[in-house]
């Protein structure tokens, strides 16, 4: 057990986003991530290093038996495979759910860690609210590999007013192809929600016209002011 990973912080809190919402979680949230969304509200450089050690006896000193699993979240998790390929085997040990919050592009370094994941929330990021080009090619490799695992998947969307016809329709051909829901995300600015009623009506409309597995949960944590 030699690799360490940069950790920003572990807190018990509740899941405020997609189907598990209210959900309580331990949240460990990695450092550092492969892309740089316009919206993204983490701040993910400065932490701590931890081994594989001293990060489960972290774990351990809270409840594990109050909650419902523990949440690898960032940043991106997966740009530390090498470090889970070590700290999963024994995160299982102790007997909690492991639910992988990801950008869905790293789909080989998701191969090294997925049989010790139980549920899979994926983002679909868009050019037109992430500002970081399409990624449909590698969403689709990535929902692949969670597909032939066996593993529970779905899929959250942060849109803004500039989403378009083809990003809608190229998202439901991957979440059709894959059987997954698709969880439609507002996109927020602390607690202040930054799209129209109108907006977010007429694409949670659009969405579910054209796939019947469409749900539209915003970011409830953000609403009770806890992380």
């Amino acid at each position: 057990m030699t690799n360490n990973a940069k950790i920003a912080e572990i807190f018990d809190s509740i899941q405020g986003e997609g189907p598990y919402i209210g959900y309580r979680q331990l949240f460990i949230r990695f450092c550092g991530c492969n892309l740089l969304c316009d919206y993204c509200d983490t701040e993910f450089n400065n932490g701590d290093l931890y081994s594989v050690e001293t990060l489960l006896n972290e774990v351990k000193k809270y409840n594990l038996k109050a909650i419902h699993s523990v949440s690898l979240t960032g940043g991106e998790p997966l740009i530390h495979y090498e470090f889970l390929k070590e700290f999963l085997p024994e995160l299982k040990k102790l007997g909690v759910k492991v639910y992988l919050e990801t950008n869905g592009t790293l789909s080989k370094a998701l191969a090294y860690i997925i049989q010790y994941v139980d549920i899979i929330s994926m983002d679909f990021k868009l050019d037109s609210c992430a500002k970081i080009g399409d990624l449909y090619n590698k969403h689709d490799a990535f929902l692949e590999q969670a597909s032939n695992a066996g593993v529970e998947t779905f899929a959250k969307l942060v849109f803004d007013e500039t989403i378009k016809d083809f990003e809608i329709n190229e998202c439901i051909k991957l979440a059709q192809k894959h059987d997954i829901a698709v969880i439609l995300q507002p996109k927020m600015d602390g607690n202040t929600i930054k799209v129209s009623h109108d907006k977010i009506m007429e694409t949670f409309n659009c969405f579910s016209e054209k796939y019947y597995n469409t749900r539209l949960i915003g970011q409830v944590h953000k609403f009770f002011d806890i992380r």
